[in-house]
Protein backbone atom coordinates (compact mmCIF):
# COMPACT_ATOMS: atom_id res chain seq x y z
CA UNK A 1 0.00 0.00 0.00
CA UNK A 2 1.06 3.58 -0.60
CA UNK A 3 -0.31 6.60 1.24
CA UNK A 4 -1.20 9.31 -1.26
CA UNK A 5 -2.24 12.78 -0.14
CA UNK A 6 -4.55 14.65 -2.49
CA UNK A 7 -4.83 18.43 -2.51
CA UNK A 8 -7.47 20.43 -4.37
CA UNK A 9 -6.39 23.81 -5.77
CA UNK A 10 -2.99 24.98 -4.60
CA UNK A 11 -2.99 28.68 -5.56
CA UNK A 12 0.65 29.05 -4.55
CA UNK A 13 0.15 27.96 -0.92
CA UNK A 14 2.84 25.28 -0.82
CA UNK A 15 4.13 26.16 2.64
CA UNK A 16 0.72 25.71 4.25
CA UNK A 17 0.11 22.43 2.45
CA UNK A 18 3.44 20.94 3.50
CA UNK A 19 3.01 22.15 7.09
CA UNK A 20 -0.42 20.53 7.20
CA UNK A 21 0.97 17.23 5.94
CA UNK A 22 3.73 17.37 8.56
CA UNK A 23 1.08 17.29 11.29
CA UNK A 24 -0.20 13.89 10.18
CA UNK A 25 0.86 10.88 12.20
CA UNK A 26 0.97 8.70 9.07
CA UNK A 27 3.76 8.78 6.50
CA UNK A 28 2.86 10.30 3.14
CA UNK A 29 4.51 8.73 0.11
CA UNK A 30 3.22 11.09 -2.56
CA UNK A 31 1.30 14.37 -2.84
CA UNK A 32 -0.98 14.99 -5.84
CA UNK A 33 -2.24 18.53 -6.55
CA UNK A 34 -5.14 18.94 -8.98
CA UNK A 35 -4.23 22.20 -10.64
CA UNK A 36 -3.99 25.95 -10.13
CA UNK A 37 -0.53 25.16 -8.82
CA UNK A 38 0.94 28.50 -9.91
CA UNK A 39 4.59 27.69 -10.57
CA UNK A 40 5.54 31.36 -10.63
CA UNK A 41 9.31 31.83 -10.64
CA UNK A 42 9.45 35.62 -10.77
CA UNK A 43 7.32 38.70 -11.34
CA UNK A 44 7.44 38.39 -15.13
CA UNK A 45 5.85 34.93 -14.98
CA UNK A 46 2.85 36.60 -13.38
CA UNK A 47 2.22 38.38 -16.67
CA UNK A 48 1.55 34.99 -18.27
CA UNK A 49 -1.07 33.98 -15.69
CA UNK A 50 -4.73 34.69 -16.45
CA UNK A 51 -5.81 36.34 -13.21
CA UNK A 52 -6.83 39.93 -12.42
CA UNK A 53 -3.93 42.18 -11.43
CA UNK A 54 -5.03 42.34 -7.79
CA UNK A 55 -4.61 38.56 -7.53
CA UNK A 56 -1.18 38.45 -9.14
CA UNK A 57 0.87 37.25 -6.19
CA UNK A 58 4.14 35.36 -6.30
CA UNK A 59 3.10 32.81 -3.68
CA UNK A 60 5.54 30.30 -2.21
CA UNK A 61 6.80 28.48 -5.29
CA UNK A 62 9.72 30.77 -6.11
CA UNK A 63 11.45 29.69 -2.89
CA UNK A 64 11.34 26.05 -4.03
CA UNK A 65 12.45 26.97 -7.54
CA UNK A 66 15.47 28.87 -6.26
CA UNK A 67 16.50 26.07 -3.92
CA UNK A 68 15.91 28.11 -0.78
CA UNK A 69 13.39 25.41 0.20
CA UNK A 70 13.00 21.78 -0.86
CA UNK A 71 9.66 19.98 -1.03
CA UNK A 72 9.62 17.49 1.88
CA UNK A 73 7.31 15.11 -0.01
CA UNK A 74 7.48 14.04 -3.63
CA UNK A 75 4.84 16.21 -5.30
CA UNK A 76 3.17 15.85 -8.68
CA UNK A 77 0.57 18.18 -10.17
CA UNK A 78 -1.48 18.93 -13.25
CA UNK A 79 -2.22 22.35 -14.70
CA UNK A 80 -5.41 24.28 -14.07
CA UNK A 81 -6.71 27.59 -15.39
CA UNK A 82 -4.59 29.84 -13.16
CA UNK A 83 -1.03 28.95 -14.07
CA UNK A 84 2.22 30.48 -15.27
CA UNK A 85 1.47 28.89 -18.64
CA UNK A 86 4.79 29.90 -20.15
CA UNK A 87 6.67 27.70 -17.66
CA UNK A 88 4.33 24.73 -18.03
CA UNK A 89 4.65 24.90 -21.82
CA UNK A 90 8.42 24.43 -21.46
CA UNK A 91 7.55 21.06 -19.91
CA UNK A 92 4.69 20.02 -22.18
CA UNK A 93 5.63 16.32 -21.79
CA UNK A 94 6.17 16.73 -18.05
CA UNK A 95 9.19 17.62 -15.95
CA UNK A 96 10.55 18.92 -12.67
CA UNK A 97 9.51 22.51 -12.00
CA UNK A 98 11.66 22.45 -8.86
CA UNK A 99 13.53 19.75 -6.97
CA UNK A 100 11.02 17.05 -5.88
CA UNK A 101 8.06 18.83 -7.56
CA UNK A 102 6.98 17.36 -10.89
CA UNK A 103 4.56 18.77 -13.46
CA UNK A 104 2.77 15.86 -15.11
CA UNK A 105 2.35 17.52 -18.51
CA UNK A 106 -0.63 18.26 -20.75
CA UNK A 107 -1.77 14.63 -20.54
CA UNK A 108 0.07 11.65 -19.13
CA UNK A 109 0.18 8.34 -17.33
CA UNK A 110 2.96 7.90 -14.76
CA UNK A 111 3.93 5.07 -12.45
CA UNK A 112 4.63 5.47 -8.75
CA UNK A 113 5.46 2.33 -6.78
CA UNK A 114 3.30 0.26 -9.11
CA UNK A 115 0.37 2.72 -8.98
CA UNK A 116 -0.56 4.06 -12.42
CA UNK A 117 -1.58 7.72 -12.28
CA UNK A 118 -3.07 9.57 -15.24
CA UNK A 119 -3.48 13.31 -15.61
CA UNK A 120 -5.20 15.82 -17.88
CA UNK A 121 -4.22 19.47 -17.48
CA UNK A 122 -6.38 22.50 -18.19
CA UNK A 123 -10.12 23.02 -18.40
CA UNK A 124 -12.74 22.38 -21.08
CA UNK A 125 -13.85 25.01 -23.57
CA UNK A 126 -15.56 23.79 -26.70
CA UNK A 127 -14.30 26.57 -28.96
CA UNK A 128 -10.65 25.66 -28.43
CA UNK A 129 -10.97 21.89 -28.07
CA UNK A 130 -10.21 21.06 -31.73
CA UNK A 131 -7.33 23.52 -32.09
CA UNK A 132 -3.63 22.81 -32.04
CA UNK A 133 -1.15 24.09 -29.47
CA UNK A 134 -0.55 27.39 -31.26
CA UNK A 135 -0.10 29.76 -28.30
CA UNK A 136 3.38 31.18 -27.67
CA UNK A 137 4.77 34.03 -25.59
CA UNK A 138 4.19 36.89 -25.67
CA UNK A 139 0.53 36.00 -25.07
CA UNK A 140 -2.41 38.16 -25.96
CA UNK A 141 -5.25 38.37 -23.45
CA UNK A 142 -6.98 35.74 -25.56
CA UNK A 143 -4.11 33.27 -25.87
CA UNK A 144 -3.26 33.76 -22.20
CA UNK A 145 -6.56 31.94 -21.60
CA UNK A 146 -6.84 29.62 -24.56
CA UNK A 147 -3.48 27.99 -23.75
CA UNK A 148 -4.96 26.25 -20.70
CA UNK A 149 -8.00 24.93 -22.58
CA UNK A 150 -7.93 21.15 -23.06
CA UNK A 151 -7.10 19.97 -26.56
CA UNK A 152 -8.64 16.96 -28.26
CA UNK A 153 -5.18 15.75 -29.28
CA UNK A 154 -4.14 15.31 -25.63
CA UNK A 155 -7.44 13.65 -24.75
CA UNK A 156 -7.26 11.21 -27.65
CA UNK A 157 -3.82 10.11 -26.49
CA UNK A 158 -5.38 9.08 -23.18
CA UNK A 159 -8.13 7.24 -25.05
CA UNK A 160 -5.46 4.82 -26.29
CA UNK A 161 -4.78 3.52 -22.77
CA UNK A 162 -5.73 -0.16 -22.52
CA UNK A 163 -4.09 -1.24 -19.25
CA UNK A 164 -5.72 -0.55 -15.84
CA UNK A 165 -5.14 2.91 -14.34
CA UNK A 166 -5.53 3.45 -10.60
CA UNK A 167 -5.93 7.23 -10.43
CA UNK A 168 -6.80 9.94 -12.95
CA UNK A 169 -6.51 13.63 -12.06
CA UNK A 170 -8.26 16.47 -13.87
CA UNK A 171 -8.73 20.09 -12.85
CA UNK A 172 -12.39 20.48 -13.80
CA UNK A 173 -14.95 17.78 -13.06
CA UNK A 174 -16.10 15.16 -15.55
CA UNK A 175 -19.40 16.44 -16.96
CA UNK A 176 -22.36 14.95 -15.13
CA UNK A 177 -20.40 13.38 -12.27
CA UNK A 178 -22.31 15.54 -9.81
CA UNK A 179 -25.35 13.35 -10.46
CA UNK A 180 -23.56 10.30 -9.05
CA UNK A 181 -23.33 11.81 -5.57
CA UNK A 182 -25.59 13.72 -3.21
CA UNK A 183 -26.41 16.64 -5.43
CA UNK A 184 -28.62 18.51 -2.98
CA UNK A 185 -25.74 18.68 -0.51
CA UNK A 186 -23.55 20.17 -3.23
CA UNK A 187 -26.17 22.80 -4.07
CA UNK A 188 -26.48 23.66 -0.39
CA UNK A 189 -22.79 24.56 -0.40
CA UNK A 190 -22.60 26.04 -3.91
CA UNK A 191 -26.01 27.42 -4.87
CA UNK A 192 -24.60 29.25 -7.91
CA UNK A 193 -23.87 25.90 -9.61
CA UNK A 194 -27.60 25.23 -10.08
CA UNK A 195 -27.84 27.10 -13.37
CA UNK A 196 -24.93 25.24 -14.96
CA UNK A 197 -26.25 21.92 -13.69
CA UNK A 198 -29.74 22.64 -14.99
CA UNK A 199 -28.26 23.50 -18.40
CA UNK A 200 -25.83 20.56 -18.35
CA UNK A 201 -22.98 23.03 -18.68
CA UNK A 202 -21.00 21.97 -15.62
CA UNK A 203 -17.74 20.11 -16.08
CA UNK A 204 -15.79 18.61 -18.95
CA UNK A 205 -17.49 16.25 -21.44
CA UNK A 206 -14.14 14.82 -22.63
CA UNK A 207 -13.20 14.07 -19.02
CA UNK A 208 -16.42 12.08 -18.57
CA UNK A 209 -15.73 10.15 -21.74
CA UNK A 210 -12.28 9.37 -20.39
CA UNK A 211 -13.79 8.25 -17.10
CA UNK A 212 -16.08 5.88 -19.00
CA UNK A 213 -13.21 4.71 -21.18
CA UNK A 214 -10.38 4.27 -18.64
CA UNK A 215 -12.53 3.36 -15.59
CA UNK A 216 -9.91 4.14 -12.95
CA UNK A 217 -10.20 3.30 -9.24
CA UNK A 218 -10.20 6.99 -8.34
CA UNK A 219 -10.89 10.20 -10.24
CA UNK A 220 -9.63 13.32 -8.47
CA UNK A 221 -10.61 16.91 -9.35
CA UNK A 222 -10.64 20.45 -7.97
CA UNK A 223 -11.65 23.76 -9.63
CA UNK A 224 -15.04 24.31 -7.96
CA UNK A 225 -13.57 24.84 -4.47
CA UNK A 226 -15.79 22.36 -2.68
CA UNK A 227 -15.46 18.82 -1.35
CA UNK A 228 -17.68 16.34 -3.17
CA UNK A 229 -17.71 12.56 -3.45
CA UNK A 230 -19.50 10.24 -5.85
CA UNK A 231 -19.46 6.63 -7.02
CA UNK A 232 -19.71 5.92 -10.74
CA UNK A 233 -20.62 2.27 -11.32
CA UNK A 234 -19.66 0.92 -14.71
CA UNK A 235 -21.49 -1.49 -16.98
CA UNK A 236 -19.78 -3.72 -19.56
CA UNK A 237 -17.99 -1.83 -22.31
CA UNK A 238 -20.79 -2.40 -24.81
CA UNK A 239 -23.17 -0.45 -22.57
CA UNK A 240 -23.19 3.01 -21.08
CA UNK A 241 -22.04 3.88 -17.57
CA UNK A 242 -24.97 3.73 -15.17
CA UNK A 243 -26.40 5.62 -12.25
CA UNK A 244 -26.98 3.11 -9.46
CA UNK A 245 -29.53 3.65 -6.71
CA UNK A 246 -31.78 1.39 -4.67
CA UNK A 247 -34.78 3.37 -5.85
CA UNK A 248 -34.98 5.70 -8.80
CA UNK A 249 -35.06 9.27 -7.52
CA UNK A 250 -36.87 12.00 -9.42
CA UNK A 251 -33.50 13.66 -10.01
CA UNK A 252 -32.14 10.52 -11.66
CA UNK A 253 -35.24 10.20 -13.84
CA UNK A 254 -34.97 13.82 -14.90
CA UNK A 255 -31.28 13.62 -15.73
CA UNK A 256 -31.54 10.31 -17.59
CA UNK A 257 -34.57 11.37 -19.62
CA UNK A 258 -33.13 14.76 -20.59
CA UNK A 259 -29.70 13.30 -21.33
CA UNK A 260 -31.26 10.95 -23.87
CA UNK A 261 -33.20 13.74 -25.59
CA UNK A 262 -31.94 15.39 -28.77
CA UNK A 263 -29.95 18.58 -28.08
CA UNK A 264 -29.11 17.31 -24.59
CA UNK A 265 -32.52 18.01 -23.04
CA UNK A 266 -33.14 21.37 -24.67
CA UNK A 267 -36.28 22.42 -26.45
CA UNK A 268 -36.40 23.93 -29.91
CA UNK A 269 -35.48 27.34 -28.49
CA UNK A 270 -32.29 25.97 -26.97
CA UNK A 271 -33.59 26.26 -23.42
CA UNK A 272 -33.79 23.53 -20.82
CA UNK A 273 -36.91 21.42 -21.22
CA UNK A 274 -39.62 23.29 -19.32
CA UNK A 275 -41.40 20.04 -18.54
CA UNK A 276 -38.35 18.73 -16.65
CA UNK A 277 -37.98 18.68 -12.89
CA UNK A 278 -35.79 21.49 -11.61
CA UNK A 279 -32.87 20.48 -9.44
CA UNK A 280 -34.18 22.52 -6.53
CA UNK A 281 -37.43 20.54 -6.60
CA UNK A 282 -35.69 17.19 -6.18
CA UNK A 283 -35.07 15.46 -2.90
CA UNK A 284 -32.33 12.84 -2.95
CA UNK A 285 -33.79 9.45 -2.10
CA UNK A 286 -32.79 8.40 1.40
CA UNK A 287 -32.07 4.93 0.06
CA UNK A 288 -29.41 6.21 -2.31
CA UNK A 289 -25.73 5.65 -1.63
CA UNK A 290 -24.63 7.74 1.34
CA UNK A 291 -21.04 6.84 1.98
CA UNK A 292 -17.96 8.85 2.61
CA UNK A 293 -16.30 6.72 -0.02
CA UNK A 294 -12.79 7.74 0.85
CA UNK A 295 -13.04 6.89 4.54
CA UNK A 296 -15.23 3.79 4.51
CA UNK A 297 -17.57 5.45 7.01
CA UNK A 298 -21.33 5.83 6.86
CA UNK A 299 -22.59 9.36 6.48
CA UNK A 300 -20.55 11.92 4.58
CA UNK A 301 -21.39 14.67 7.06
CA UNK A 302 -19.53 13.07 9.95
CA UNK A 303 -15.81 13.82 10.28
CA UNK A 304 -15.20 10.64 12.26
CA UNK A 305 -12.79 8.32 10.52
CA UNK A 306 -11.99 10.74 7.72
CA UNK A 307 -8.40 11.32 6.86
CA UNK A 308 -9.13 14.94 6.23
CA UNK A 309 -7.00 17.99 6.88
CA UNK A 310 -8.58 21.37 7.38
CA UNK A 311 -6.38 24.45 7.56
CA UNK A 312 -7.03 25.99 10.96
CA UNK A 313 -6.46 29.56 12.05
CA UNK A 314 -2.83 28.73 12.75
CA UNK A 315 -2.50 27.38 9.17
CA UNK A 316 -1.67 23.93 10.51
CA UNK A 317 -3.72 20.77 10.57
CA UNK A 318 -4.70 18.94 13.70
CA UNK A 319 -2.99 15.62 14.34
CA UNK A 320 -4.72 12.57 12.90
CA UNK A 321 -4.07 9.15 14.46
CA UNK A 322 -2.74 6.50 12.11
CA UNK A 323 -5.68 4.17 12.73
CA UNK A 324 -7.94 6.73 11.05
CA UNK A 325 -6.15 6.36 7.73
CA UNK A 326 -8.52 5.69 4.85
CA UNK A 327 -9.18 2.00 4.47
CA UNK A 328 -7.78 0.14 1.50
CA UNK A 329 -10.11 -0.34 -1.40
CA UNK A 330 -10.81 -3.91 -0.37
CA UNK A 331 -11.87 -2.84 3.10
CA UNK A 332 -14.09 0.06 2.16
CA UNK A 333 -17.82 -0.25 2.51
CA UNK A 334 -19.29 -1.26 -0.81
CA UNK A 335 -22.37 0.39 -2.36
CA UNK A 336 -25.48 -1.74 -2.50
CA UNK A 337 -26.15 -3.51 -5.78
CA UNK A 338 -29.20 -1.89 -7.26
CA UNK A 339 -31.18 -1.06 -10.33
CA UNK A 340 -29.41 0.94 -13.03
CA UNK A 341 -30.47 3.68 -15.36
CA UNK A 342 -28.44 4.63 -18.39
CA UNK A 343 -26.36 7.77 -18.12
CA UNK A 344 -25.68 9.29 -21.52
CA UNK A 345 -23.51 12.33 -22.04
CA UNK A 346 -24.80 14.01 -25.18
CA UNK A 347 -22.48 16.99 -24.76
CA UNK A 348 -19.55 15.06 -26.18
CA UNK A 349 -18.85 15.95 -29.78
CA UNK A 350 -19.49 13.33 -32.41
CA UNK A 351 -15.94 13.85 -33.62
CA UNK A 352 -14.67 11.66 -30.77
CA UNK A 353 -13.86 8.12 -31.81
CA UNK A 354 -13.39 5.41 -29.21
CA UNK A 355 -12.78 1.72 -29.64
CA UNK A 356 -13.52 -0.53 -26.66
CA UNK A 357 -11.77 -3.84 -26.43
CA UNK A 358 -12.85 -5.56 -23.26
CA UNK A 359 -13.12 -4.57 -19.61
CA UNK A 360 -9.66 -3.40 -18.60
CA UNK A 361 -10.78 -0.89 -15.97
CA UNK A 362 -12.38 -1.20 -12.55
CA UNK A 363 -16.08 -1.93 -11.93
CA UNK A 364 -16.57 1.44 -10.26
CA UNK A 365 -14.80 4.77 -10.10
CA UNK A 366 -14.72 6.72 -6.87
CA UNK A 367 -14.76 10.46 -7.50
CA UNK A 368 -13.37 13.01 -5.10
CA UNK A 369 -13.15 16.78 -5.48
CA UNK A 370 -11.59 19.01 -2.85
CA UNK A 371 -11.47 22.70 -1.96
CA UNK A 372 -8.57 25.14 -2.10
CA UNK A 373 -6.12 25.72 0.74
CA UNK A 374 -7.89 28.12 3.08
CA UNK A 375 -8.79 28.09 6.81
CA UNK A 376 -11.63 25.73 7.75
CA UNK A 377 -11.90 24.37 4.21
CA UNK A 378 -11.74 20.71 3.16
CA UNK A 379 -8.72 20.87 0.91
CA UNK A 380 -6.63 17.80 1.70
CA UNK A 381 -7.30 14.10 2.10
CA UNK A 382 -5.24 10.90 2.26
CA UNK A 383 -6.07 7.63 0.54
CA UNK A 384 -4.32 4.27 0.59
CA UNK A 385 -3.86 2.59 -2.76
CA UNK A 386 -2.64 -1.00 -3.26
CA UNK A 387 0.43 -1.45 -5.43
CA UNK A 388 0.88 -4.10 -8.08
CA UNK A 389 4.51 -4.70 -7.20
CA UNK A 390 6.99 -4.34 -4.37
CA UNK A 391 9.08 -1.26 -4.91
CA UNK A 392 11.78 -0.33 -2.42
CA UNK A 393 12.52 3.26 -3.42
CA UNK A 394 9.65 5.68 -3.94
CA UNK A 395 10.43 7.07 -7.37
CA UNK A 396 8.31 8.47 -10.17
CA UNK A 397 8.73 6.41 -13.30
CA UNK A 398 7.67 6.68 -16.90
CA UNK A 399 4.89 4.35 -17.94
CA UNK A 400 5.84 2.07 -20.87
CA UNK A 401 2.39 2.12 -22.44
CA UNK A 402 2.23 5.91 -22.26
CA UNK A 403 5.71 6.27 -23.76
CA UNK A 404 4.60 4.12 -26.69
CA UNK A 405 1.44 6.20 -27.19
CA UNK A 406 3.45 9.43 -27.04
CA UNK A 407 5.98 8.17 -29.58
CA UNK A 408 3.30 6.90 -31.97
CA UNK A 409 1.11 10.03 -31.83
CA UNK A 410 3.81 12.73 -31.87
CA UNK A 411 3.67 13.19 -35.67
CA UNK A 412 0.01 14.20 -35.37
CA UNK A 413 0.60 17.02 -32.90
CA UNK A 414 -0.22 20.43 -34.38
CA UNK A 415 1.38 23.72 -33.41
CA UNK A 416 -1.10 25.63 -35.58
CA UNK A 417 -4.65 26.70 -34.81
CA UNK A 418 -6.02 23.73 -36.73
CA UNK A 419 -5.57 20.14 -35.53
CA UNK A 420 -6.12 17.12 -37.75
CA UNK A 421 -8.37 14.47 -36.24
CA UNK A 422 -5.80 11.73 -36.42
CA UNK A 423 -7.94 8.60 -36.35
CA UNK A 424 -11.35 9.51 -37.70
CA UNK A 425 -11.89 6.32 -39.69
CA UNK A 426 -11.64 2.62 -38.91
CA UNK A 427 -8.58 2.23 -41.13
CA UNK A 428 -6.84 5.15 -39.41
CA UNK A 429 -7.65 3.61 -36.02
CA UNK A 430 -6.07 0.34 -37.10
CA UNK A 431 -3.00 2.15 -38.42
CA UNK A 432 -2.62 4.02 -35.14
CA UNK A 433 -3.04 0.81 -33.16
CA UNK A 434 -0.26 -0.79 -35.20
CA UNK A 435 1.96 2.25 -34.70
CA UNK A 436 1.46 2.03 -30.93
CA UNK A 437 2.23 -1.70 -30.99
CA UNK A 438 5.49 -1.09 -32.82
CA UNK A 439 6.34 1.80 -30.51
CA UNK A 440 5.72 -0.43 -27.50
CA UNK A 441 8.28 -2.93 -28.82
CA UNK A 442 10.74 -0.06 -29.33
CA UNK A 443 10.14 1.25 -25.78
CA UNK A 444 10.63 -2.22 -24.33
CA UNK A 445 13.99 -2.60 -26.07
CA UNK A 446 15.45 0.89 -25.73
CA UNK A 447 13.90 2.14 -22.48
CA UNK A 448 12.64 -0.70 -20.28
CA UNK A 449 15.38 -3.26 -20.89
CA UNK A 450 18.17 -0.73 -20.46
CA UNK A 451 16.78 0.58 -17.16
CA UNK A 452 15.64 4.05 -18.22
CA UNK A 453 12.09 4.02 -16.83
CA UNK A 454 12.89 6.02 -13.70
CA UNK A 455 12.40 9.72 -14.37
CA UNK A 456 15.82 11.34 -13.96
CA UNK A 457 16.39 14.12 -11.44
CA UNK A 458 17.40 16.55 -14.15
CA UNK A 459 15.80 19.78 -12.94
CA UNK A 460 17.39 22.90 -14.31
CA UNK A 461 16.46 26.53 -13.65
CA UNK A 462 15.68 28.20 -16.96
CA UNK A 463 14.38 31.59 -15.81
CA UNK A 464 15.74 34.06 -13.24
CA UNK A 465 14.67 33.51 -9.65
CA UNK A 466 12.69 36.14 -7.83
CA UNK A 467 15.84 37.51 -6.22
CA UNK A 468 17.30 38.15 -9.69
CA UNK A 469 14.19 39.93 -11.02
CA UNK A 470 14.76 43.02 -13.08
CA UNK A 471 11.90 45.04 -11.67
CA UNK A 472 12.31 47.71 -14.33
CA UNK A 473 11.05 45.19 -16.90
CA UNK A 474 8.72 43.14 -14.68
CA UNK A 475 5.65 44.65 -16.33
CA UNK A 476 6.55 42.77 -19.52
CA UNK A 477 6.12 39.10 -20.34
CA UNK A 478 9.28 36.97 -20.28
CA UNK A 479 11.09 35.52 -23.24
CA UNK A 480 10.64 31.86 -24.15
CA UNK A 481 13.10 29.52 -22.47
CA UNK A 482 14.49 26.24 -23.75
CA UNK A 483 14.14 23.53 -21.10
CA UNK A 484 16.67 20.73 -21.42
CA UNK A 485 14.32 18.32 -19.64
CA UNK A 486 12.05 18.39 -22.67
CA UNK A 487 15.00 17.73 -24.93
CA UNK A 488 16.07 14.83 -22.71
CA UNK A 489 12.59 13.32 -22.95
CA UNK A 490 12.46 13.70 -26.72
CA UNK A 491 15.91 12.12 -27.01
CA UNK A 492 14.74 9.22 -24.83
CA UNK A 493 11.89 8.47 -27.27
CA UNK A 494 13.69 9.45 -30.44
CA UNK A 495 11.14 12.13 -31.35
CA UNK A 496 11.74 15.74 -32.46
CA UNK A 497 11.56 18.50 -29.87
CA UNK A 498 8.95 20.84 -31.32
CA UNK A 499 8.21 22.50 -27.98
CA UNK A 500 11.31 24.69 -28.25
CA UNK A 501 11.11 27.19 -31.07
CA UNK A 502 14.55 28.52 -31.92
Amino acid sequence: MVNIAFEGCCHGELDKIYRSLAKLSVPIDLLIIAGDFQAVRNSRDLKCMAVPAKYQQLGDFHSYYSGQKVAPITTIFIGGNHEASNYLWELYYGGWVAPNIYYMGASVVLNFCGVRIGGLSGIWKEGDYHKGHFERVPYTEGTKRSIYHVRQYDVLKLYQISEPVDIVVSHDWPAGVEHFGRLNELLTKKKFLKSDIDNKALGSPPAMRLLERIRPRFWLSAHLHVKYTAIVKHKPTDQRTSVSTDKTSRLTQYFVRNSAMPNGGQNANGNADERGIGVDECVINEDEINLDIFSGQEGSNSPDGQVLVEDRDDDLATDIPSQQLSKSLGEQAEPTESSSHVFENEQVTSREYITDEGDNGFPETRFLALDKCLPRREFLQVIRVPTREHVGAHRICYDPEWLAITKATEPYMSLDQSQTNFFATASEQEALKESIRQAREWVQKYVVEVGKLEIPSNFIATAPCRQADDFSTSQFQPVEYNNTQTQDFCDLLGIPNRIWRE
